[in-house]
């Protein structure tokens, strides 16, 4: 019988030259950068450091994701936007990691790891493009820049009023700011509500990709917070 093909995984244009994928990461065309928030790698580890026995998972799909990203999308570079680790303590896979990069990576500082070594700092502009962490209020730099930040872990709630719920991974777009999906698989997500005109809510489901409508985002009517 011959081998079923591997059914592509869904992508989408969310700004001009920025691209969603449905593993929780964006590719930024102009950069040939791919961007990752809230890896949280070593979420389980920590857990058991602290006596939790939690299963030991994780940190292999944060891995895998990662690698098969960069095969697809042929990035010069990746960029963690901060809570790359849960605790510094659980660092040991992210560590592994970064001993022999698929591409290089530069990892900036969030709440859960501003002490890690392996942090390069808190921000990066690059041509118009301005990465944070998002967990405190920064300075924004003069000029005509759009801000990608992480820490919020965004999420779609819906119930259907009958015991039936569904949360998806959302990314936050407009024109001035991006706010991206968290990467962990262990990131349950916080339900998020459109608040500005602008801003288009892009739900993550494995397989698709979409945006949310306008009066669905917005209406208090609906379980979405």
């Amino acid at each position: 019988m011959a081998a079923t093909p591997t059914q592509p995984v869904p992508r989408t244009e969310v700004l001009p030259g920025v691209w969603l994928d449905a593993r929780r990461a964006v590719y930024f065309e102009s950069l040939r950068l791919l961007v990752v928030a809230d890896l949280h790698w070593g979420y389980a580890e920590s857990h058991r450091r602290r006596g939790n026995l939690v299963p030991l998972w994780g940190d292999e799909e944060i891995e895998q994701r990662l690698r098969h990203l960069v095969q697809d999308f042929r990035p010069e570079g990746m960029l963690w936007l901060g809570d790359s680790l849960h605790t510094v303590e659980g660092r040991s896979g992210a560590d592994r990691f970064l001993a022999a990069p698929p591409v290089p990576v530069s990892v900036l500082a969030g709440n859960h790891d501003a002490s890690w070594s392996a942090v390069m700092g808190r921000s990066l502009l690059r041509e118009g493009f301005w990465f944070h962490h998002g967990d405190r209020a920064e300075k924004r730099p003069a000029g005509d820049v759009i801000e990608v930040v992480g820490h919020h872990h965004p999420a779609l709630l819906w119930s259907d009023g009958a015991g039936g719920r569904v949360k998806l991974p959302l990314l936050v777009a407009s024109p001035r700011r991006l706010i991206l999906p968290a990467f962990s698989p262990w990131a349950g997500g916080a339900p998020w509500r459109r608040t500005a005109e602008d801003e288009t809510l892009w739900a993550v489901a494995p397989r698709r990709i979409f945006a949310i409508p306008v009066a669905f985002a917005s209406s208090s009517d609906r379980p979405l917070s």
